[in-house]
């Protein structure tokens, strides 16, 4: 329960910052330092500004300032944050970034989370349609449930092995309110082939085409043919594995019979259906299926 407690982006803030600073631990003096507290979680600080030229991460990361302020610029674009403020960086682009440490203590400081994937089941959530931020705008608006759930993130990540699993679903809780923030659209990125898979599988028996899957996620039939082929499928390829999977588990669940996954594949020729499932699984359809019993 969160009580009365007054919900103001200064407020959020400091409890946030509540929250955090206990778990890192810096000393005055020195240069940068970074410091890990688990596989995804890190700390980095430094005493004096700093000027960083095309920084680019690796993974798409979730950030906390702690102490100052940061900086983001982005060609002719910039952003600043200050302590208690929340940002997700993407992975990918060049940035120019600033450290600015704090007045009050000669400290920047600030907590961050590597996101190495994020689960299916969070990306196939319904919800609002989730647009990317225009221009450079990488930081993400405080709610008190976002607050908490950091805050349980960041703790469990820094605890022992043993708090693994405890730890990825408390990740998986932030991912899950973040995923209709504009700021954090990089994180539910998918693989074109991916997006494809998903949507087939919503409907698996519809007469897909080119300029049908194009008009759904707002792409040319033929730049969409264009990019399968970099990515080293087709969309034939794509359409017949996502069909192959409803069907499998539609007989391994035992949910129907080799003619009733066929058709909801949208296979009208059940020896073409047979062929196609068996060049995938290098198993018949029956043999899923008795395989269950």
């Amino acid at each position: 329960m969160h009580g009365t407690f007054e919900q103001t982006p200064a407020a959020l803030a400091e409890r946030l910052l509540q929250h955090l600073k206990p778990l890192v631990s810096t000393q005055a003096g020195g240069g940068p330092v970074t410091h890990a507290y688990g596989p995804q979680l890190f700390s980095y600080c430094c005493f004096e500004t700093e000027r960083l030229a095309l920084v680019i991460s690796d993974k798409p990361r979730i950030g906390i300032v702690l102490s100052g302020e940061k900086e983001f610029w982005l060609g002719g674009a910039g952003q600043r944050l200050t302590a208690g403020d929340v940002f997700v960086l993407p992975a990918g682009p060049e940035f120019d970034v600033v450290n600015i440490p704090a007045e009050a203590n000669g400290l920047y400081e600030a907590l961050l989370v590597e996101v190495d994937q994020v689960p299916k089941s969070v990306l196939e959530m319904a919800g609002p349609a989730r647009r990317p931020a225009t221009g450079l705008d990488l930081k993400v608006p405080l709610s008190i449930e976002l607050v908490d759930a950091l805050a349980h993130a960041a703790i469990s990540l820094a605890a022992s092995g043993h708090a693994k699993a405890l730890a990825e679903h408390r990740l998986v809780e932030v991912l899950i309110l973040l995923r209709t923030v504009p700021a954090a659209a990089c994180l539910y990125e998918m693989p074109l082939p991916d997006r494809i898979a998903w949507l087939v599988l919503g409907e698996p028996s519809r007469r897909w085409t080119a300029d049908a899957i194009g008009r759904e996620i707002g792409m040319g039939a033929s730049t969409l043919r264009r990019r399968l082929t970099t990515a080293g499928t087709s969309l034939r390829e794509v359409l017949a594995t996502a069909r192959m999977r409803h069907a499998h588990e539609i007989l391994a669940s035992g949910e129907g019979n080799v003619t009733e996954a066929a058709n909801a594949a949208g296979y009208a020729s059940r020896s073409h259906f047979v062929r196609q499932f068996r060049s995938i699984y290098g198993a018949r359809p029956n043999e899923i299926r008795q395989a269950r019993h």
